[in-house]
């Protein structure tokens, strides 16, 4: 019985690990795009 609770934790830690580097990524683009535009170059 114990290992159902700790499968069901394994598989459900994944969405969150995935939205935690998804929100990582979003952050470090926003804050290039500003920067970029800060010092008014292009960002890629």
């Amino acid at each position: 019985m114990d290992n159902v609770y700790v499968y069901g934790f394994y598989i459900l830690i994944w969405p969150a690990i995935t939205l935690g580097v998804l929100i990582l990524i979003c952050t470090a683009t926003y804050r290039d795009i500003k920067k970029a535009q800060r010092n008014n170059t292009d960002i890629v």
